[in-house]
């Protein structure tokens, strides 16, 4: 379980750092908040499938990591591509 979160920790990290970082600066404040909240969901949601996945499957050999480390990751990008979508939606709109 270890090795697996210190797998997964340089992309999630810089994948949330990239997010935090393309932040438009005329954002509305209701988008802040909602990337804000996209923010801690997204690096719970890695963590918490780590972890309950070892503690609730039983799989024998490496399958079990390599199958937990690819759905966080796929995780990942699927929420922050929703972050991302919102906020082209926004620009879209506003002009």
């Amino acid at each position: 379980m270890w090795v697996d979160l210190m797998i997964t920790a340089p992309i999630t990290l810089f994948l949330l750092w990239l997010y935090r970082y393309s932040v438009p600066s005329s954002a509305p404040a209701w988008l802040l908040r909602f990337d804000a909240l996209l923010f801690v969901v997204t690096a719970a949601s890695v963590v918490l499938i780590i972890v309950l996945g070892h503690h609730l499957i039983e799989y024998p050999g490496m399958g079990l990591n390599v199958m937990l480390v690819a759905f966080a990751y796929c995780t990942l990008v699927t929420l922050l591509g929703i972050g991302w979508g919102v906020r082209w939606l926004w620009r879209e709109r506003a002009g």
